[in-house]
């Protein structure tokens, strides 16, 4: 059955998978990625499939109010909201002291202010069509943390999950066959990022990381994806509130 989606941070590597996966289902969907950057070869990989792009920042504060109004103007609702966009889980430095407060903001709005506005204008419509799903991508620090973690972002991942959390317990919505529910990754190998920098300046230590993942392995984008499609499915509907650990079993450690 044909789905019209949103998806947020939508050229980032877990965002590019989230569309070719969800073009590919037999849904037929309609798909529009959100980003703030216009990554063309990623644009191009997906070209062939029914996916619009639209560029906007989401800490632009009438950007989501803009958008929100043109989307539900051309499609009149939308069914799948995935609230992708995030980061800055290693902005700023360990002593907390010499970070500035400005980074506890922008990481905050980076990682929950689509999720609040979206969710405000896009929940009427689902509750119209009695049906809808509201799946955000958060983060184990966001429900438990190693001393590792920078707190700005583990505070700004725990809001996310005690929002969906939230959302999950109002029967305006969950009544109308409306579920919420947040995925939370472990380490995820993305190129040019945290993991991929490690193995390249410090493989010996990148090893060891891996061997203490339970499973033996880092984890891929595809695991992430996979789990937002079945939230996202009728196999789901009977899931509401949870945090859905994809981890390798990592946080059964700390």
């Amino acid at each position: 059955m044909k789905k019209k989606i949103i998806i947020t941070g939508g050229l980032g590597y877990i965002g590019t998978e989230l569309c070719k996966i969800y073009s590919g289902v037999s849904w037929n969907n309609e798909i529009i990625v959100i980003d703030h950057r216009f990554i063309s070869e990623r644009v191009n990989q997906l070209r062939n499939w029914n996916i619009e792009f639209v560029q906007g920042d989401i800490l632009n504060k009438e950007f989501p109010k803009n958008f929100s109004h043109r989307v539900l103007k051309k499609f009149k609702s939308v069914d799948i909201l995935i609230h992708n966009v995030g980061g800055g889980g290693r902005w700023g430095k360990d002593d907390i002291s010499s970070t500035p407060t400005e980074t506890w903001y922008e990481v905050f709005g980076k990682n929950n202010f689509g999720l609040i506005e979206f969710s405000k204008y896009f929940l009427p419509n689902m509750v119209k069509k009695k049906w809808g799903r509201i799946i955000t991508i958060s983060s184990i620090c966001g429900y438990e943390v190693s001393k590792d973690d920078r707190p700005w972002f583990s505070g700004a991942k725990s809001f996310q999950n005690a929002v969906i959390k939230t959302l999950s317990k109002k029967h305006i919505y969950t009544r109308k066959n409306i579920t919420f529910n947040s995925v939370l990754p472990g380490p995820i190998f993305i190129p040019n990022t945290g993991w991929d920098k490690l193995k390249k300046n410090y493989p010996e230590k990148y090893k060891k990381d891996i061997n203490n993942i339970p499973t033996g392995r880092i984890g891929k984008p595809e695991d992430v994806v996979n789990s937002c499609i079945f939230l996202s499915s009728k196999y789901a509907s009977y899931i509401n509130g949870v945090n859905l650990i994809i981890d390798g079993g990592i946080t059964n450690k700390i």
